[in-house]
């Protein structure tokens, strides 16, 4: 054991036995002697952050990522924790320690989308975010935050969005031929366009110029499938753009290109959703316009069992369980995300993702295939189709699908039995309280037809991010789901939805005939929860956290999460 290997295992147990101050010496220590070691500054950041010190936490990550230097396996350690710390960042102002922090993660294999809002924030605090003229356009061409930021990120903040409308609208304007720093800024606005599902108002590109010009302009508004470019062009887009070039392609033209080959190849189990004015039919019909979400960092599971997480659960009745590798069912996997999170979690796992959306699917597959993801079979299929299979898995889960089915219940009892006697469900499902932002969207969209259209997505989209603070719909500026077409379309202009109150989602557990076996809260709840009722008090019983919503209502502001157990 190395003399740093010593102090962090001397630290732990410090840390064990409550001594803060003491292990915090040890971690700073083994960072002396060895700058390297990622374990000793994270262990000085958890320390601070147990302690409430954000910054401080922040800061010591900072440090640690300088003197890791050039190790990869140190900056892989503390690259993650330190995007979730500096994402969390909110500076009315340019800063210049943290444009130097937000440019060293831009470089690494991080969830990039998680420092869309201080990048933003950040890059609106520059000088050159002033004006549209050529000078400053030709200043955020050449920035590698600007472009690490329109490339890698969704803009998620509004005051940005009229920025990006206003710097759009000027590179359009520019006639002629496009530098090689102006074609690369054009090959990242038409990245972020992409990412918004070109949400904004199409912009009027100039036709002036060659054809690669003529494309890439066109970009800002369209896709490169869409677009059918000559070979000649997208090596020009190659060369001009660089990097930017490459990734445009791969992401409008060849990703694409892929998902469609793959949507044909998908196997499908059951009957067809029916006709088309049918719940089902339009839910597909939706997704199949726009798969939601289009999600590119992959999951960070930390690996464990899931069998030692279900045997954990306060309600599970452990003898029902059953034995051996488990075979789970996703029930409506959407764009793959939960299933492939899974399979990472736990290897041993032998999953089914099935989804009503072949484009859905085929976006899963697509990330799977190129993350490397084996144990999992796509399939097309109606969770109500389950009833009739015979019951063959151990877990299922369903996120976010249930309160988009005409009869829930019918649905969570088709997902049970497809389920073996003793095995384990688990669902999410929308509060009732916290959907009232978008209770009041349903109602304006209601009132104004408008259609989940393009243009009546940005219609709603411009009344709601010119909502004064006091209104409903304002809360919705803080959701991600705005600021992308099929995002804002899942959000408020859904072909289904109802919502639940804990009360009403003991109701559906029961009349499937289930029994509660866990409540995934996530812990700021947890402690609300234990803080309003004890530590004694049983997290199973949602009456109690029916009367803790009442006073605080958007303590599900994600879902509601539960598990239930199928009868022997």
């Amino acid at each position: 054991m190395t003399d740093s290997e010593a102090l962090l295992a001397r630290a732990g147990r410090l840390t064990a036995a409550g001594d803060a101050a003491g292990a915090f010496g040890l971690y700073r220590e083994a960072a002396r002697l060895h700058p390297a070691c990622a374990p000793a500054w994270l262990g000085m950041s958890g320390l601070l952050l147990a302690r409430g010190d954000e910054g401080g936490a922040t800061q010591v990550l900072s440090h640690g990522m300088a003197a890791v230097g050039a190790d990869a396996e140190g900056r892989a350690q503390l690259a993650g924790p330190f995007a979730d710390r500096i994402g969390k960042l909110r500076p009315t102002g340019w800063h210049a320690p943290i444009e130097r922090d937000l440019r060293i993660l831009f470089g690494e294999a991080v969830d990039h989308q998680r420092l869309a809002r201080v990048t933003a924030l950040t890059l609106l605090g520059k000088a050159e975010t002033k004006d549209e003229g050529e000078v400053a356009l030709d200043r955020i061409a050449e920035d590698p935050l600007w472009s690490g930021f329109l490339a890698r990120c969704l803009n998620v903040e509004p005051a940005m969005e009229t920025r990006l409308a206003a710097i759009r609208a000027a590179v359009a304007g520019r006639a002629g031929r496009l530098m090689e720093a102006r074609a690369r800024l054009v090959c990242a606005l038409a990245l972020q366009a992409f990412a918004g599902e070109y949400v904004l108002e199409p912009v009027a590109a100039s036709q002036a110029g060659d054809d690669v010009d003529a494309v890439l302009l066109s970009c800002l508004d369209r896709r490169l499938i869409d677009l059918a470019p000559s070979e000649a062009a997208l090596r020009a887009i190659e060369a001009r753009g660089g990097d930017l070039g490459v990734r445009l392609i791969r992401r409008t033209l060849t990703d694409l290109q892929r998902e469609a080959g793959l949507a044909h190849a998908v196997p499908t189990s059951g009957a067809s959703p029916g006709p088309e004015d049918t719940v089902s039919a339009k839910v597909r019909a939706q997704y199949e316009a726009n798969p939601y979400p289009r999600w590119t960092a992959p999951p960070t599971p930390t690996p464990a069992a899931l069998i030692d997480h279900i045997r954990a659960l306060p309600g599970v009745d452990i003898g029902r369980l059953p034995v051996g590798p488990l075979k789970v069912l996703v029930a409506g996997c959407g764009t793959g995300f939960e299933a492939i999170d899974l399979a990472w979690m736990d290897p041993t796992l032998a999953i089914t993702a099935m989804d009503l959306s072949r484009r859905s699917l085929s976006y899963g597959m697509r990330m799977a295939q190129d993350l490397g993801v084996g144990t999992i079979t796509f399939q097309q299929g109606d969770i109500l189709d389950l009833a009739q299979a015979p019951a063959s898995f151990d877990v299922a889960t369903s996120t976010g699908v249930l309160h988009h089915m005409d009869d829930p219940v019918a649905g969570l009892r088709a997902i049970g039995q497809a389920v073996r006697p003793g095995g384990v469900v688990r669902v999410a499902l929308y509060s009732e309280r916290a959907r009232s932002p978008v209770v009041a969207a349903h109602r304006l969209i209601r009132e104004q037809g408008l259609k989940a259209t393009p243009d009546g997505v940005r219609a709603f989209r411009a009344q709601v991010l010119a909502a004064p603070s006091e209104s409903a719909l304002a809360a919705l500026k803080t959701s991600d789901d705005l600021y992308s077409l099929s995002g804002c379309r899942d959000l408020a202009f859904h072909a289904h939805e109802r919502r639940f109150t804990p009360p009403q989602v003991a109701d559906l557990v029961g009349a499937a005939g289930m029994t509660l076996a866990g409540f995934d809260a996530p812990p700021p709840a947890m402690d609300a929860f234990h803080s309003a009722f004890g530590a004694r008090a049983d997290p199973l019983d949602l009456r109690l956290w029916d009367r803790l919503e009442v006073q605080e209502p958007f303590l599900f502001a994600g879902m509601y999460a539960v598990w239930c157990q199928t009868p022997r």
